[in-house]
């Protein structure tokens, strides 16, 4: 029996330290939801983030650490690159409201939507933000609602924004002949 013991012990030692490499692993601090907007960076650019338009955005990674975005580009680009901070967890984003013009600048803090949660409209005029103009909002309806009719629009769910802003991304590298 004296054996057995030691083993189990080691057996469980070997799974717990399996399970925290694991990028499914909990946070090393307990998990909390999105932060406000206050002096954060910008994790790309290096722009305060308050100061730029929403939708912005933000992730936790699994040590707790977070990294904020000024622009849904600027996320969808972090997003592509390995982090010394291990796998993201959690991504959440600023939805806006369905009335509110893509055309005008939004900076007062807008409620916060986990990435699945949230719709996403490709394709709307906006001038004066980084990178290509992506809305959000809370669900499809309210992306309907914004989108109107305005032509070559988009809506999304967080797994086919990322396949459009991947395909964009090779179309803007791909040589011109």
């Amino acid at each position: 029996m004296t054996r057995s013991v030691p083993i189990l012990f080691l057996a469980m030692l070997v799974h717990w330290g399996l399970a925290c490499d694991s990028p499914e692993a909990p946070p090393s601090r307990p998990e909390i939801g999105p932060e406000a907007i206050s002096n954060q960076e910008d994790a790309v650019c290096g722009m305060l983030v308050r100061g730029q338009s929403a939708p912005r955005a933000q992730v936790i990674h699994r040590d707790g650490t977070r990294a904020f975005f000024c622009s849904v580009a600027d996320l969808l680009a972090y997003l592509e690159a390995p982090s010394p901070h291990g796998a993201v967890l959690r991504t959440y984003l600023e939805v806006m409201e369905p009335d509110e013009s893509p055309a005008q600048s939004h900076t007062r803090a807008h409620p916060w939507s986990e990435a699945g949660q949230a719709s996403f409209v490709v394709g709307l005029k906006r001038s004066s933000i980084m990178g290509a103009p992506v809305m959000v909002y809370r669900d499809p309806n309210a992306a309907a609602l914004a989108r109107g009719d305005h032509p070559n629009t988009h809506i999304l769910d967080f797994d086919g924004l990322r396949g459009w802003w991947r395909r964009r991304q090779a179309n803007d590298e791909a040589p011109a002949h």
